[in-house]
């Protein structure tokens, strides 16, 4: 996903499908954008086609070719940086689109100290009517998912995926805390999305929002009892 050692014969046909629609009936005006930055550690990166102006989520990997493709459908408002692991190449596509960068002030470092909107506290946050921002802390201090409430979406960055093995928090790459973390998972049950659609693992489509309450708080109990010790 980020680039192979010798270059496929048909790379340029492939180049030319990204960004890609994630589910063209299910969720019009959502796409993968390919181009896996190794800056991201290979996470995925969305666009999200809005007539308040368009959302990308998390930072490809900057390519000329890929920027045309989007600028074609309607150009970039915001970049909304879910957390400080998957900014990439957040500066040229700035200067490229003269978009907003969002991300929340736990997670600036040095390279997204000039971030133009940094998120403070707890939130939650909107943009507009349809788009809340919701602080998930724990993977970082400043993970934030993106709700996208018209499509009943939740883009998760690193917070929550699944992987071969079930629901997944990624344990063992966290960097602030894992019962916060496991905190904000429980969190998230008060919310109507009826998909999660992470920056790493597979994408999740609940059939309604009583299964997704239903998972989610059975893997919250699993790990409450797994890291009791942390709740005493």
């Amino acid at each position: 996903s980020i680039r192979t050692e010798v270059p496929p014969p048909d790379i340029l046909e492939a180049q030319k499908t990204f960004p890609i629609p994630v589910d063209e009936k299910k969720l019009p005006g959502v796409y993968h954008c390919g181009y896996h930055s190794e800056k991201s550690y290979g996470a995925a990166s969305y666009l999200i086609i809005h007539p308040g102006g368009n959302i990308l989520i998390d930072s490809p990997r900057f390519t000329e070719k890929l920027a045309k493709e989007i600028e074609t459908m309607g150009g970039v408002r915001y970049l909304f940086l879910t957390h400080k692991d998957d900014v990439a190449d957040h500066a040229k596509w700035a200067t490229r689109f003269s978009c907003d960068r969002i991300l929340h002030s736990e997670d600036v470092e040095i390279c997204t100290a000039d971030v133009e909107m940094k998120l403070e506290g707890n939130g939650p946050w909107s943009l507009g009517d349809d788009i809340m921002l919701v602080h998930a802390p724990g993977h970082t201090e400043g993970t934030v998912c993106l709700l996208y409430k018209p499509l009943k979406i939740l883009f998760t960055g690193d917070h929550l995926m699944m992987t071969e093995s079930g629901l997944s928090i990624m344990e063992m790459y966290n960097k602030y805390s894992v019962p916060k973390q496991v905190d904000s998972v429980q969190k998230l049950i008060q919310f109507d999305f009826d998909w999660i659609i992470p920056g790493h693992g597979w994408r999740i489509e609940f059939k309604h929002i009583q299964e997704k309450n239903t998972v989610l708080e059975a893997f919250v109990r699993e790990k409450y009892n797994q890291y009791s010790s942390s709740y005493k």
